[in-house]
This record gives C-alpha cells, structure tokens and sequence, in this order.
C-alpha cells in the first residue's frame, strides 16, 4: 500500500484543516501561527510560523518552512489569513497543485468597490459602500480591506481610522448566517446554511466566534441565499470549499462578502455535513463533479473562547474531549486572544448554545479566567 499523499496546510490555525485532511487519508504538514496541541497530533509535521503585529504570517519563516519541510511540487491548501496577502499566496504556491483559489482571486473578492460593483451586476443585495468618511455617522460601519473575522469591523465614527485601506459599508439589519459552499471552477452548489455566533469576552461585538450548523430557514431567505452564493461563487470562479457571509431580515437576505477558502465554519459543517469535505474540496478543485452529502439529524456548533484578561496556559492542564484548538501549557494569551475552541452536539440549536456556553466557561475556570468570563449568551 503506497503511504498517504502529503498535503501542505498554512493560514493562522490550520488544525480543523489538518483533521479533515487526515481523516480522508492525507498526511497533512502544517505551517501555523499557534502550534496547537491538537494540530500537533494531526500533523506529520508542523512548525509554528511568527506573525506580525496585523496578524499577518511572516513571510520569508513562512516560505523557508515550506521549502524545508514541504517542497513542491506537494500540493497546497490554505486556510485564514492570506486575504491580505496574494502576493505571498502567489509565492507559497509556485510549482505546487493548489487546491483552492489563487492568488488573483483572492485578490478580485476582497477589493470592496470591484465586489460590491459585481454584486449589483448579478443582482445580489449588497450594502451601500464608500470610500471617504460619511458625512453623518449613524448608520455605517467601518471596515479594513482583506480583513477577516470581523475583529477590524466598528461603528463609524467622525475620527477616520489610522492607516490604508478603510472603507465604510452602510449597517444593514438581520441576523447573521453563513451559506457554506463548493466550487469547481465552473459552477457551485451549496452544501448547507450555518448561523454564526458572536466572540464572548473578546470585546469586539463583530468578531467571529463560531458558528451552528444546519439551520432551516424559510424556504424564500433560503432560497435567496442559495442562489446569491452560487451566483458569485460561479462569477469569481471559485474552486474548493468557501462561504458566503450574509444577514437575514425575514424574507430578506444581505451578502457581505465572499470568503474564498475553507472557514472557521468548517468543524460545524463537517459534523453537521457527515461527509468527508476534505475529499469534495479536492475533487472541486481538481475540477471534478460534486460529491454527494447527505446530512446527519443533530445539530452542531463551534465556538472560540478569548479571555478578558492576559494570561498564561497552566502546566499539566488536561483539556476536555470537547475542547479544540488546545493551547499548549505555558502559552501566554494577550488580553482578547483566543486559548481554544469548544464544541457541541445536541438535537436543537438552543440545547446545543447553552452547552457552548457552560463548555465556555468551564475552560475559563480552567486556564484561571473564570472570574473574569463575560456570561453573556454566545448567540450573536
């Protein structure tokens, strides 16, 4: 029997991308920014990568690990944390299979003006943006171009923030889902809709937390949603995995941006999912038919734990079975870092938000946080 394919995995927290990886019969390498213990135990082999002060992975660690341990031509996937970076997306890649979208467009979906003109086209409700302050504030939000995870987002205010690339984008009301979809270059199908959940403790009211998957919507939002995310996905031709983060305000749905790669969302949908996602990524982006999925009954969520207060991970903590992302002991977290990811399963999402938020806080007492834990419902 021939030993399993290498695969290369580099973005800021690669280990739901390295379990997926190996659970289809992979030997995932990992390059990451935080070396987590479970990430670890995925890999064949890892290297935690520096990252700048903008959460950004260095570039030349980056591209010397990857020739080191993962030369091409071992095909590459990428996860969070190149949206600002093509440029280097384009570099990792050379001489490599990509399973996913390059670096050209990367580059076309997170420039604001050329999405959001190319959302009018298509006839997909997108919010009103501008590129110079409003004059009055109420009612705009002000986001940084490329970002991701919605810890840049704030209310607008008369004082522009520091810096380039700073857009504004009219608020728009409902709540926010995520429609989680494949691509193959030509087409694209939805494979299942998720809500996300806000970051509790994380002092950004934006900020992704995590998400809970499958959520059943009227039939009109759901199917504005579908054909909304296909509609673009099929323009931008995207290849692999990606989502499209969206509002819902009754019948009405908003779209707010396209995210060209496999998510945050991904431990939810694959549970949720029941199908091997690692194994349809590869074969969309090899440009092949879809994969069947087929869907389980329960319901699941994924939820990011940050702490309100600087800390360092105690020695010789055990972490739970429900714990993700597990910080090895002796990492220091800064103030609003994130120490791991709680998991959940249960047969309704309001059973399955409630576990999320005791598992949540049973790890802040844990790591020595508890009296500090925001209690506040995770549900955005």
């Amino acid at each position: 029997m021939p030993p399993p394919e290498r695969v290369l995995i580099c973005a800021l927290s690669g280990r739901a991308l390295a379990e997926a990886a190996r659970a289809a019969g992979y030997a995932p390498i990992v390059l990451d920014a935080f070396g987590d213990l479970d990430t670890r135990e995925a890999a064949v082999a890892w290297q935690r990568i520096p990252i700048t002060r903008h959460w950004l992975l260095r570039r030349r660690p980056l591209l010397a690990a990857a020739a080191r341990l993962a030369p091409p031509p071992i095909p590459l996937v990428w996860g969070s944390g190149f949206e600002r970076a093509p440029g280097l997306l384009a570099e990792l890649s050379a001489g490599r299979e990509l399973w996913g979208c390059d670096a050209e467009t990367v580059r076309a979906l997170k420039d604001p003006r050329g999405f959001s003109a190319t959302a009018r086209g298509l006839g997909v409700p997108h919010p009103e943006v501008r590129f110079s302050r409003p004059r009055a504030a109420t009612g705009w939000l002000v986001k940084r171009a490329g970002s991701a995870g919605g810890g840049h987002v704030r209310a607008a205010s008369t004082r522009p923030p520091a810096g380039r690339g700073w857009y504004w984008q009219r608020r728009a009301p409902g709540t926010p889902h995520s429609a989680f979809m494949v691509g193959n270059g030509r087409d694209a199908r939805v494979l299942g809709l998720g809500r996300q959940l806000v970051a509790p403790a994380s002092g950004r009211p934006f900020r992704f937390g995590g998400t809970l998957a499958p959520v059943s919507l009227a039939p009109v939002p759901a199917r504005r949603a579908s054909d909304a995310a296909a509609a673009l996905a099929a323009h931008y031709r995207v290849r692999g995995l990606a989502s499209v983060d969206l509002l819902v305000h009754g019948d009405e749905i908003v779209v707010l941006e396209l995210n060209p790669r496999p998510g945050a969302s991904l431990d939810a949908q694959r549970r949720s999912l029941g199908c091997d996602l690692f194994a349809i990524h590869v074969a969309a982006c090899r440009g092949e038919q879809f994969l069947d999925v087929t869907g389980t009954r329960d319901t699941f969520a994924s939820l990011i734990v940050h702490v309100d207060r600087s800390l360092v991970v105690p020695e010789g903590l055990t972490w739970p079975d429900w714990a993700a992302d597990r910080s090895p002991s002796g990492t220091r977290i800064p103030r609003g870092g994130p120490v791991c990811t709680v998991l959940a399963q249960g047969e309704d999402a309001r059973t399955v938000e409630r576990s999320l938020q005791v598992r949540a806080e049973r790890v802040l007492a844990i790591v020595g946080a508890g009296n500090h834990a925001d209690r506040r419902a995770a549900s955005a």
